[in-house]
């Protein structure tokens, strides 16, 4: 299925893990920026750089970092999307991203997982804010977008970390990344041999 968001002829963006308002993401993520008032400065400009009022933003989660209490959360969300030129962003919710009302109110949606089948195309999209090993139509071709791991953990197959600190702070257009990602060679988990994992004993009584 498609989300109504995705369906029209907007440009589409993804992104993930901007962690607005979190002083020590500088540190946790080896970012290049003097304290957190220039981390935000720096990715509200580079976004707004390349987006416009008609595009719509894909972010797989934590808009927000890790702040005091939800109050801070709601606060640090409000002020940050009243800065961004885009028009619409749809939210997939990341660990940090509190499940309140008022937060929610900053996007045109939030989900916990989108499967998205591209219009015109064969292969389906994943995005989660969590990476998976296997995903729906993985060894079909499927892709996977994700965030999380801030570029630290190894990408395999079709797919990718779409956080800030792996693509320079800005987000990424959609298709031509599908197109790169459909490039790649399939990972196929073979499902008729040997099991990895081994059959067990415990745990039952």
């Amino acid at each position: 299925m498609r989300h109504p968001l995705l369906r029209d002829q907007a440009r589409i963006y993804v992104t993930a893990d901007s962690h607005f308002g979190q002083v020590d993401a500088i540190e946790s993520y080896d970012r290049p920026f003097a304290d957190e008032r220039a981390m935000t400065d720096a990715i509200v400009d580079r976004w707004n750089d390349v987006l416009r009022p008609d595009d719509v933003l894909v972010h797989l989660g934590d808009f927000v970092g890790d702040l005091k209490d939800t109050d801070e959360k709601v606060r640090v969300a409000a002020e940050v999307r009243q800065r961004l030129r885009v028009g619409r962003i749809l939210l997939v919710r990341g660990n940090h991203d509190p499940r309140r009302a008022e937060f929610e109110a900053n996007f045109e949606d939030v989900v916990d997982l989108l499967d998205h089948r591209v219009a015109h195309a064969t292969h389906r999209v994943v995005m989660s804010h969590y990476p998976m090993r296997s995903w729906r139509g993985n060894r079909r071709g499927s892709v996977h977008l994700y965030g999380h791991t801030h570029g630290r953990l190894e990408e395999i197959g079709r797919s990718t970390d779409v956080g800030v600190d792996c693509w320079k702070f800005r987000p990424v257009r959609f298709e031509p990344l599908l197109e790169w990602l459909a490039s790649r060679p399939i990972l196929a988990f073979p499902m008729r041999r040997m099991r990895r994992q081994p059959e067990r004993n415990q745990f039952f009584a």
